[in-house]
């Protein structure tokens, strides 16, 4: 399912564009701090607009809290300390830091805890909206009440008590971490459901919850648990992504579409998240779904080589052929190494597919240009010369088609299909043949000759020839020895009395024996298959039996004149 992501050092160039460096942690433990201070929380620069304001905003709330608590309690990590890692890291102190950044930057300054926000100025003051972070688990929150007053120093108070309130859940989370790692699930229950006592909408606390649910395959109480936290907020991708793999459990696919659908939203500039959403749609078959999210992410990240590449398979598979087309071509530019034969031979799947067979052409061209000896280019050039009504060429490419792959049962079918609507009867029927021979699938093999029996018995009621009749007849039985229906049945039925009703006149017209046992035979034959044939056709196939015996002694008494 989906998987939980490292934070990657992230690497930033200075001002010259010479120097390289990044965030790296420091090798001493949380535990070395002094026994006479508390937690330390980390108050970062907030989003803002205006870049003065998330600096304000953050430092009046480090000043809020640090007035409402005491230091053997909580250490707000005083803004110096926060500027020097920052520049000496190269990043600007008066710029908010991007979620993986934030994250190094709190374990750098030994900050188990720290607030990711955003403040806003209103027509009638400030409003700061905030979450308190757990470092080891940066997508591990407290979402806390949006604060708003007239003055940036009330507002940040709010801010700081919400924080307080907050901190009070983590000591059972952490009792309830440390059983969840060491498999005391149980345990791990108990000391989570003591600390929602005193806090229910503890969302940190309320995610270790259903983590130990989850591991005790509890998928009710994790839906339970997940759906409370999601109702409090939206965007708790712990919580989203248990109450997907729940939903998953249950077999619940429209109710995990729509939890899928809020955790892409949870965090839409977080590439891989996004990433495993859409995989997971696909997985589903629901990959229309992830269309309008690839679009979001592509058009976020123009260009990225692995984000075409997923656009290009989605877009496939949610039959968004134009869509593919377009992406496709961008991705061979940006990566020509993706211009594989699998590629071109998909590309020209997808102008056949939207009805541009002369596109489907010159990509198949191209493809065999660049891979003569692919089996698959092969049959897809086939296929696009035969859409274009290329005839003889698109016979002979399907015959090297198969030449190529002689187990390929759709080499056999197109084949077949283009020797059909080239009227080459006799070749169709060897092809078929073979195709039967080399294991492809009989029932379509089947349906290719019964089309062709049925175009050859229409053509026989227009022309009244034995011939065309016989021809129907030939690929009726042929078909109905790939696989045996009732539709082959009945016209194989109908197309011998029709066979039998004309010689029965010519031969009287003749005096010829030939025609007179032709006669004799093909009512023999329609006897045979109409009974079978009339399990679908009960009246068509009635009426000819009844006919039949009306010509029996007509019949009987011209081989007696005519076959002396």
């Amino acid at each position: 399912m989906f998987t939980v992501w490292e934070v990657k050092p992230l690497v930033r160039l200075s001002n010259s564009g010479l120097a390289v460096v990044a965030l790296a942690l420091l090798s001493a433990p949380l535990a070395a701090q002094s026994s006479k201070t508390g937690d330390r929380v980390m108050i970062p620069v907030l989003q803002s607009s205006d870049k003065d304001l998330g600096v304000n905003a953050a430092e009046a709330i480090r000043n809020q809290l640090q007035k409402q608590t005491n230091i053997r309690d909580l250490v707000v990590v005083p803004k110096a300390d926060i500027v020097n890692s920052l520049v000496s890291s190269g990043y600007s102190p008066t710029e908010a830091l991007p979620p993986g950044d934030a994250k190094a930057l709190a374990s750098l300054v030994r900050a188990p805890q720290y607030l990711e926000g955003a403040v806003t100025k209103t027509p009638t003051g400030y409003k700061i909206d905030s979450r308190l972070i757990i470092s080891r688990d940066m997508t591990k929150g407290q979402v806390l009440p949006s604060a708003s007053a007239a003055k940036l120093d009330d507002a940040a108070g709010q801010v700081a008590k919400s924080i307080k309130d907050a901190r009070r859940q983590l000591g059972a989370e952490e009792a309830c971490h440390n059983n969840v790692a060491q498999g005391k699930y149980q345990e791990a229950v108990a000391a989570a459901r003591s600390g929602l006592a005193g806090y229910p909408t503890a969302n940190i606390l309320g995610a270790c919850l259903a983590e130990a649910y989850n591991a005790l395959k509890m998928p009710d109480s994790v839906i339970a648990v997940s759906e409370r936290i999601r109702t409090n907020d939206p965007r708790n991708i712990p919580a989203l992504k248990m109450l997907a793999e729940s939903y998953a459990a249950k077999n619940d696919t429209e109710k995990r579409m729509r939890v899928l659908v809020d955790l892409a939203s949870a965090d839409p500039t977080n590439i891989r998240l996004v990433q495993d959403v859409v995989a997971e749609m696909a997985k589903a078959g629901h990959p229309e779904m992830a269309v309008p999210l690839m679009r979001d992410l592509m058009q976020n990240n123009p260009g990225d080589p692995a984000l075409l590449n997923l656009a290009w398979l989605v877009l496939l598979n949610a039959k968004d052929y134009q869509g593919a087309i377009s992406v496709g071509t961008e991705m061979i530019r940006v990566d020509t190494a993706q211009a594989t034969a699998d590629f071109y031979s998909r590309l020209a799947a997808a102008y056949l597919a939207t009805d541009q067979p002369q596109k489907a052409s010159e990509v198949a061209a191209m493809a065999m240009k660049k891979f003569p000896n692919d089996c698959g280019i092969l049959l897809f050039n086939a296929q696009s010369m035969y859409k274009a009504g290329q005839l003889q060429p698109a016979e002979d490419a399907a015959k090297k088609a198969v030449t190529c792959n002689p187990k390929n049962g759709q080499a056999y079918f197109l084949l077949a299909t283009i020797q059909g609507a080239m009227n080459k009867n006799d070749d169709l029927i060897a092809t078929l043949n073979a195709g039967k021979t080399n294991g492809a699938d009989p029932g379509a093999l089947s349906q290719i000759a019964l089309k062709a029996g049925s175009d050859a018995y229409k053509k026989g009621q227009g022309s009244k020839e034995i011939a065309d009749f016989q021809q129907a007849i030939k690929f009726l039985q042929l078909s109905d020895q790939l696989q045996t229906s009732a539709d082959a049945k009945f016209l194989l039925g109908a197309s011998a009395f029709s066979v039998g009703q004309t010689a029965t006149i010519s031969a009287n017209e003749k005096r010829s024996c030939d025609l007179a046992r032709t006669a004799r035979d093909a009512f023999t034959l329609a006897s045979i298959n109409l009974p079978a044939g009339g399990q679908k056709y009960p009246n068509e196939a009635a009426q000819l039996l009844t006919a039949i015996p009306q010509f029996t002694p007509a019949v009987d008494n011209e081989v007696k004149r005519f076959c002396k």
